[in-house]
């Protein structure tokens, strides 16, 4: 472990988050990291089930966020910085990028999944992050909203979640550090570097509505802008897909 955390690992879990919850409620302070070879009732974002077969790796960060629930936001630019430099560290020459929010792709493909929650254990109590972390290693889910892949797909390296972890909390911490000294403009300008669709036609999908626009930027807090026409929408949440028939790059 990088200097300040701490580590427990697990054969079986329902969820890496959830255990992350029960460990905080029994004292366990920012930094603390908790795995799992499996989980059996794993979740990423609205809810969606995270199919947790064993031979990838999941995990979560108990991480004190200064009880700044705005930071919540910014914590998932910082994680999805550390998982694409964890995939690109044994992906040489592979294609990895980030997309909004919190996606990890490696040739357009899916290959990781991020969920932040809050802990409290009373309103007077310290603000926790829990940020939850599945990367695709053996294998990957077949029926998804994405296409999926997986780590070992491609390189003649066998990896293993040992393998993954121990890169991963690395990155983790010197994101962090990153993040706490020299704030969300660094992040913000490090993931546009390395997003996908920057400048090209998407379509975001919400809850009670579609758009599709062009993927300006980010603003100051994460939020993706999209032009429609003469207007600049700002997009909290929502599920991006990419519109390869109209691919018109920024000039």
């Amino acid at each position: 472990m990088p200097d300040g955390f701490d580590y427990q690992a697990f054969l079986s879990l329902d969820s890496t988050n959830k255990e992350a919850v029960r460990q905080a409620h029994m004292g366990a302070k920012s930094g603390f990291w908790i795995s799992s070879i499996e989980q059996t009732e794993g979740r990423g974002r609205r809810g969606r089930k995270w199919a947790s077969v064993s031979g990838n790796l999941y995990c979560s960060l108990i991480y004190d966020s200064q009880s700044e629930i705005y930071k919540a936001s910014q914590l998932s630019f910082v994680t999805t910085l550390a998982v694409c430099d964890t995939v690109a560290e044994c992906l040489e020459g592979v294609d990895v990028k980030c997309k909004w929010p919190n996606d990890v792709l490696v040739d357009n493909k899916k290959i990781s999944g991020i969920l932040l929650e809050t802990f409290s254990k009373t309103p007077k109590d310290p603000i926790f992050m829990i940020i939850g972390i599945g990367i695709n290693i053996q294998d990957h889910p077949k029926l998804t909203l994405y296409e999926a892949t997986h780590i070992n797909e491609h390189t003649k390296t066998d990896f293993n979640a040992d393998d993954i972890f121990s890169i991963l909390t690395q990155k983790m911490a010197y994101w962090l550090e990153i993040w706490n000294v020299q704030g969300f403009a660094t992040i913000r300008e490090q993931w546009l570097k390395h997003c996908k669709g920057l400048g090209e036609n998407i379509c975001v999908r919400m809850p009670n509505e579609e758009l599709m626009g062009r993927f300006v930027d980010l603003d100051s807090n994460g939020a993706l802008r999209l032009a429609i026409g003469d207007e600049i929408r700002l997009i909290h949440s929502g599920d991006v897909f990419f519109d390869t028939t109209k691919n018109n790059k920024r000039k």
